[in-house]
């Protein structure tokens, strides 16, 4: 009879440790890339020039295992030279992909705020040996 129960037990944890969460542990990758666009005022016009891209080197992108933004982030990546980033070694489950965007408020002719926020993208792996692309952050800078 114990016998049995403990063959149960055994069965049961076996099959739970098989369930992992999201997080490092698996063979799938996320990546993307960042660019920035930025944006001219014509002083004399007042009129925007035409915007143009630019590969946003150096800027952090975190990732947190799971769904939930309230969360701390669990890793970050520096872009590459051409805005990439690369998340590997992910198990199945849901991810939260993120980097921060700076913006500037005019209060007045002297007084310029400038402040950053955080530009949030979801995606789910859903099958293992995977590459995942995610939609680019375009952060747009007013110069």
């Amino acid at each position: 009879m114990m016998r049995n129960f403990l063959i149960i037990c055994s069965i049961a944890i076996g099959f739970s440790a098989c369930e992992k969460p999201e997080g490092e542990g698996g063979t799938s990758v996320i990546e993307g890339q960042v660019y920035k666009i930025f944006t001219f005022q014509n002083p004399t016009t007042g009129l925007i020039d035409t915007p143009y891209f630019q590969f946003d080197e150096g800027k952090d992108v975190f990732i947190i295992y799971g769904a939930d933004k309230s969360e701390l982030y669990d890793d970050k990546f520096e872009t590459d030279y051409n805005g990439r980033y690369r998340f590997e070694y992910l198990r199945k489950g849901n991810y939260i992909i993120y980097t921060y965007a700076d913006s500037t408020v005019e209060y007045s002719q002297s007084l310029n705020i400038k402040y950053e926020y955080p530009v949030y993208k979801t995606i789910s792996i859903s099958t293992n040996n995977s590459t995942n692309m995610i939609e680019d952050f375009i952060i747009q800078e007013n110069q």
